[in-house]
């Protein structure tokens, strides 16, 4: 049976309740009117301000049933509305029950919804679960309001008679060959920093720059190895680390001589005992740590998380590793396309893709976790972008659908991530031109050669020209940063019309345009880059250029191309990228597997 079917990294059960929803809400509002308030913000998002959460995390899932990966629910004088992006707009409906109103952002932002409802009234929040330029960003948007909003304690947690404990899992070290550095240079390295800039420290609160500080990496989020923690950096290389003692006392070896643990507890009273000029991130740091930070006696130096730039910048060897990672996961998916196309028609469900690609990528002893829950959608499935299947919404794929599966696996080497869309029998010219477009938009980023200096904003454009030319759009950015056996989307690099952080050399960022018919088909085609320095040019009048490096080699599905659309620089392109595909992946596969790679790579004439 159907259910009986399960991945070891993977679940297939409805996790969100909607139907629960209108009673959930009803005893928060009743919360709400008992504490004297308002209204209250639910987040997604949790005191580490990350996008994958732990079960005891998920208030957001558990107070409406959506199970998206990002938004904010609000209630507010009995009204209640739940703020997602285009990528969920679908999702959130089918997830949820009214009277839940599902509001489009950033089109409509979360403050013009509650000065439409009322211009009064106290609206409570969370202080962990925001941060200080959300909360700021709200005060000034109502600040000619008589809209108060007011730090409490969290109000789902007192009606969740159930809810799960916080994680335990152990933390262990990452190895420096394949950190690249120690973590004691990392720290060295980055104090230097801090006395340069005139800083005493820097406040940490993003788990994934602590892992990547400190060579430590854990399991307390599914498919994300990082240890739940906050952390100070002191300008005389030490480090105060705030977490589960229980979680690293297996790292003391590790750790040595100016790695000062703490119970997590303790992290707003060391706060508050800070002096001098201290470095914060005001995008990251909990409204309630800041709190702490304005009782101190420091000054705050808002000029962001000390790590992120180091950590978005991978080292020669962790490049090194990253090709190494994306090589085995290329050998999983090529076998598992073969394994797809050799299928008959109208036997196979989107969940038996799923368990057959996660048995590919768990035969190599390298492979740890998927790096997220992979997205299997046949269909009008597909138009779904963070589509999940679940038990409720498995399909069977039919003759026409396309296929598409975006996945990635946690690899010690590297996290990996890549789409590929697919036909299944014979499909229609409408998926073939939209496809050929999307293909054609993935191409002109990977050709790219960009002045040092440019940011997502200046180059997203070239992955939609060939959309826009036809009316068509994507509702998502093009690209997000990549981790280190850390998180699949990592800051701050992002290939986005709203992105500003200019590209450096050693960053790794997707390359994912997509088209989506609701209701009908979606299409994705995504590869990973590392942003490399390109030669300099004779003639060039630019000091400094950038090229992107793919990383990704599995063949994109020739069937759904109308050859016709593409240029010839387009085609040369496809064919040199299939050519290094069949060479880089050929000697790993099967006799059968070989066959179908050399009829997947060759030519187009």
């Amino acid at each position: 049976m159907q259910k009986e079917k399960i991945c070891k990294f993977q679940s297939f059960a409805s996790i969100g309740s909607p139907e629960l929803g209108p009673k959930r809400l009803a005893a928060l509002q009743n919360e709400i009117t008992n504490t004297g308030l308002d209204g209250f913000l639910i987040p997604r998002s949790d005191a580490y301000r990350g996008e994958y959460v732990a079960e005891k995390d998920q208030r957001l899932r558990w107070l409406t049933g959506f199970e998206g990966s990002a938004g904010i629910c609000v209630l507010v004088k009995q009204r209640i509305g739940i703020f997602v992006d285009g990528r969920y707009t679908v999702q959130a409906k089918n997830q949820t029950c009214p009277p839940i109103e599902i509001i489009n952002w950033p089109k409509i932002k979360v403050t013009d919804w509650i000065m439409e409802v009322t211009n009064h009234g106290i609206i409570g929040f969370d202080p962990w679960l925001h941060s200080v330029d959300e909360i700021e960003q709200y005060k000034r948007s109502m600040e000619n309001t008589e809209i108060i909003l007011q730090a409490t304690q969290n109000l789902v947690d007192i009606i969740w008679k159930d809810q799960p404990s916080a994680p335990t899992a152990k933390a262990f070290q990452y190895e420096d060959k394949f950190a690249g550095a120690t973590q004691s240079h990392k720290r060295k390295t980055l104090s230097k920093e801090l006395k340069e800039n005139g800083n005493s420290a820097a406040v940490i609160t993003l788990p994934e720059g602590i892992a990547w500080l400190l060579n430590m990496r854990g399991g307390d989020v599914e498919h994300l190895p990082i240890v739940q923690a906050f952390a100070i950096l002191h300008s005389n290389n030490e480090v105060d680390i705030f977490v589960d003692k229980t979680k690293v006392e297996n790292l003391a070896t590790h750790f040595g001589q100016g790695i000062n643990i703490y119970n997590e507890n303790e992290f707003l009273q060391h706060l508050k005992e800070l002096t001098g000029s201290v470095c914060i991130d005001k995008s990251s740091l909990p409204f309630a740590a800041y709190q702490s930070l304005i009782d101190s006696k420091a000054n705050l130096d808002p000029r962001g998380d000390i790590t992120a730039l180091p950590k978005a910048c991978k080292n020669e060897i962790e490049l090194s590793r990253a090709r190494d990672a994306h090589l085995i996961d290329a050998i999983a998916m090529c076998k598992f396309l073969h394994w797809l196309n050799s299928q008959p028609l109208g036997m196979l469900t989107e969940i038996d893709l799923v368990i057959k690609l996660e048995s590919f990528r768990s035969a190599n002893p390298e492979f740890y976790d998927i790096s997220f829950e992979t997205i299997c959608a046949s269909g009008p499935n597909a138009a779904l972008p963070h589509y999940r299947v679940n038990y409720e919404s498995n399909r069977t794929i039919k003759n026409g659908d396309v296929i598409l599966v975006d996945s990635g696996g946690q690899y010690k080497s590297g996290t990996t991530d890549i789409t590929r869309t697919t036909a299944f029998g014979q499909v229609s010219s409408e998926i073939k031109r939209a496809f050929t477009l999307v293909l054609k938009g993935m191409i002109s980023i990977s050709k790219l050669r960009f002045p040092k200096g440019m940011a997502g904003c200046d180059l997203d454009a070239f992955a939609r020209v060939f959309l826009w030319s036809e009316g068509l759009d994507f509702a998502h950015g093009t690209g997000h940063g990549v981790g280190q056996f850390l998180s699949v989307h990592e800051g701050p690099q992002r290939l986005s019309r709203t992105s500003n952080i200019p590209f450096k050399a050693g960053m790794i960022i997707s390359n994912e345009p997509g088209f989506y018919k609701e209701g009908h088909f979606g299409i994705r085609i995504e590869n990973l880059l590392a942003i490399t320095k390109a030669p300099k040019l004779e003639n060039s009048v630019i000091d400094e250029m950038f090229v992107f490096e793919t990383l990704n080699f599995v063949p994109i599905d020739k069937e759904l191309i109308e050859k016709g659309l593409m240029s010839t620089d387009e085609i040369t392109w496809l064919n040199e990228y299939h050519s290094e595909c069949r060479q880089k992946i050929r000697e790993y596969l099967e006799p059968n597997e070989k066959i179908w790679l050399d009829r997947a790579t060759e030519e187009i004439k």
